[in-house]
């Protein structure tokens, strides 16, 4: 692929008066000595407690992770120099989609344009709004660090080079397979040593075959992140895979086994997913393709579970359908958005945080009930709330039949030790909508049903 609260208000009790004081004793037929001071007034009383609070009880903890942490993990791919595509000719449109899908950062090409360019002013434009860039670096022998070093201050975006894209199979690189590996290794000094320069990070080439791996051996000293491009065909992000599976027993298109091949390239480097998605239309009779509404809930299930593995970034490929690669985008070529669009702006606004850096803390808390496809990821903000996403991580259509799978819902519990409570629950449906109800505890339990689209509980302190 061509690289890409409605808060329960609790309100106390208001402050009780004290009975008034007795009256003067009456005048007596003798004058008064002097006259009867006016009585003092008790001072208020303080508000009453809350009616039989839960003692606080001990209960496990887990670390949350900072929600603004996994919102900075997220980006999407784009080709602003598709001239024939609304990438180009509608890029106002195509700058406004950027920012209300609520990602910082995209994923574009290299290319030494003038400042003039229209493209180059884009990306100044993107800059502006706080929108970085991944510059995949095409393979091309007469490219120099000093050109890539003169580009940056230019565009103003960058924040990473990457190697050139999937060269065992491009036929980009001046080959393929071990050919077009090996081009692209030997290339990899000249991208190393303008992020050096820049002090940008250096995210390896990206490889789509499993022998194109050992081929390229060990390239840590050329990159400092690993990339892989992650597609699933279909199926849903936790699947196990399919296939042979490899040295450490995990199946072909797995997330485990693509991350067991970094380690044979990168070992010991941190990993980005600079693709991955699927190809959906609004009804589909094609394998391996997707209903836009399953979409919907597998595109944000992605970035969640990749997050929860340590990956540092997940770019969605690709922002919109255009002429190479229809059916991959988030938005349609006329920039109407897709369910999985709505999907993912959903999930960045609930989740978002305005709030200065802070150290996340540990929840206690308990899950109770769900088998082993119960997911979840805990993540906290600036304010002390906590926010629990939830979902079954099962598929919901049947890529090699082409048919809808049923998602058998699950009722859990989750117990909190009197500290904190459950506000609000955010549903997510397969239009990528999201609803909020209140969910008021029961003790220290609260109750809901989770399915396969993503449920956000709110946890606040009390």
């Amino acid at each position: 692929m061509v690289g890409c609260t409605a808060k329960i208000a609790q309100t106390l009790t208001s402050a009780t008066s004290e009975p008034a004081s007795e009256p003067a004793n009456p005048p007596s037929s003798n004058p008064p000595s002097s006259p009867t001071p006016p009585p003092t007034p008790d001072p208020p009383s303080s508000p009453a407690p809350p009616a039989n609070p839960e003692p606080v009880i001990t209960l496990p903890t887990e670390q949350a992770s900072a929600a603004a942490s996994f919102i900075n993990s997220v980006g999407v791919v784009t080709h602003l120099s598709y001239t024939d595509t609304a990438y180009y000719l509608n890029f106002p449109q195509v700058f406004t989609a950027l920012q209300t899908l609520g990602v910082r950062h995209i994923r574009d090409g290299y290319y030494p344009w003038a400042e003039s360019n229209p493209i180059v002013q884009a990306h100044q434009q993107l800059a502006a709004a706080g929108i970085k860039c991944d510059y995949v670096v095409p393979y091309d022998l007469s490219t120099t660090p000093e050109a890539i070093e003169q580009f940056a201050p230019m565009v103003r975006d960058m924040e990473s080079l990457e190697g050139s894209n999937e060269c065992d199979i491009s036929g980009e690189c001046n080959g393929t397979g071990a050919a077009g590996v090996g081009n692209v290794v030997a290339f990899m000094p000249t991208i190393y040593a303008a992020g050096n320069a820049l002090g940008v990070p250096v995210v390896g080439p990206s490889f789509t075959q499993q022998a194109s791996y050992p081929q390229a051996g060990n390239l840590s000293s050329e990159m400092t992140v690993n990339n892989l491009h992650i597609y699933f065909a279909g199926r849903n992000p936790g699947s196990a895979g399919w296939g042979t599976a490899d040295a450490e027993g995990n199946s072909y298109g797995s997330f485990q086994w693509w991350l067991d091949q970094a380690a044979i390239d990168g070992p010991g480097l941190p990993s980005e997913i600079t693709e991955t998605g699927y190809l959906a239309t609004p009804t589909t009779e094609t394998p391996f393709t997707l209903p836009d509404s399953v979409e919907a809930s597998y595109a944000p299930r992605t970035l969640l579970l990749a997050y929860k593995l340590g990956i540092q970034k997940t770019y969605l490929y690709e922002l919109l359908d255009e002429v190479s690669s229809p059916g991959y985008g988030l938005l349609n070529a006329d920039l109407s958005p897709k369910p999985a669009f709505t999907a993912i702006q959903n999930l960045m606004s609930t989740l978002a945080d305005s709030g200065s850096s802070f150290t996340p803390s540990s929840l206690p808390y308990v899950l109770s009930g769900g088998d082993a496809n119960l997911n979840h990821l805990l993540l906290q903000k600036s304010d002390g709330s906590y926010w629990l996403v939830l979902w079954l991580e099962e598929p919901s259509w049947d890529p090699v039949n082409v048919a809808p799978v049923a998602v058998t819902p699950e009722s859990i519990g989750i117990e909190l030790n009197g500290a904190y409570a459950t506000e609000t629950a955010y549903q997510f449906d397969s239009s990528g909508n999201v609803s909020q109800s209140s969910l008021a505890m029961d003790g220290y339990w609260a109750n809901l049903t989770v399915t396969d689209q993503l449920t956000i509980v709110q946890i606040t302190p009390q």
